[in-house]
C-alpha cells in the first residue's frame, strides 16, 4: 500500500490556521470530512488525542504523525497539512512542528497500520524532502510531491 492509496488531494491544506494540537487535529480532521471521508470531526480528534496520550507523535525534525485506530472506517484515511509558523505538538527534540499526516486506520488493522506509519516516517527522513514540503507553494504541488516521493522507497 503506498501513501497515494490513502491520501487524497482534496486532504493536503498547505496553510493551518490551528495553534493547538486539537486545533491542527480538528483542521486534519475537517478536511477528511469535506471529502466526505468522515462524518464526525470531534471523534477522530478525540480518538487522536487519545493516542497522544501514549506519547507524542511528534517525531521531531518539524514532523507530526498523529494518528489512531477508528471504529466505523474500512479504509485508511490520511490528511497533510502544513503549518508555516509552526506549533508546538510536544515533539521528541521539543521544536515546533510544520508538517503533519494525520493516519486513521481501521479499528482492527495491526501491521498495515504499522506499514503506513514507516512509509511516512520513512520519505519524511529526508531533510531536503521536508524542505520542499515547507516550500511548496500550493497544496496541489506538495500533494504532486508526496505521491513521487512515495514512489522512490
Amino acid at each position: 500500500m503506498r501513501i497515494g492509496d490513502v491520501l487524497k488531494e482534496s486532504c493536503v491544506n498547505d496553510n493551518l490556521k490551528g495553534k493547538t494540537k486539537r486545533e491542527i487535529l480538528y483542521e486534519l480532521a475537517e478536511d477528511l470530512k469535506n471529502a466526505g471521508l468522515i462524518d464526525d470531526i470531534d471523534k477522530v480528534v478525540d480518538t487522536v488525542l487519545e493516542r497522544e496520550k501514549l506519547g507524542s507523535t511528534g517525531i521531531g525534525d518539524g514532523v507530526a504523525i498523529p494518528h489512531g485506530k477508528l471504529r466505523g472506517i474500512n479504509n485508511f484515511l490520511c490528511a497533510f497539512g502544513r503549518s508555516l509558523e509552526g506549533i508546538d505538538f510536544d515533539a521528541v527534540d521539543r521544536k515546533p512542528v510544520h508538517i503533519f499526516f494525520l493516519l486513521l486506520a481501521p479499528y482492527d488493522s495491526v501491521s498495515l497500520h504499522l506499514k503506513m506509519l514507516s512509509r511516512i516516517s520513512k520519505i519524511l527522513r529526508d531533510p531536503s524532502f521536508r524542505r520542499r514540503l515547507l516550500e511548496l507553494g500550493s497544496s496541489k504541488e506538495i500533494y504532486k510531491d508526496i505521491i513521487d516521493e512515495d514512489t522512490k522507497v
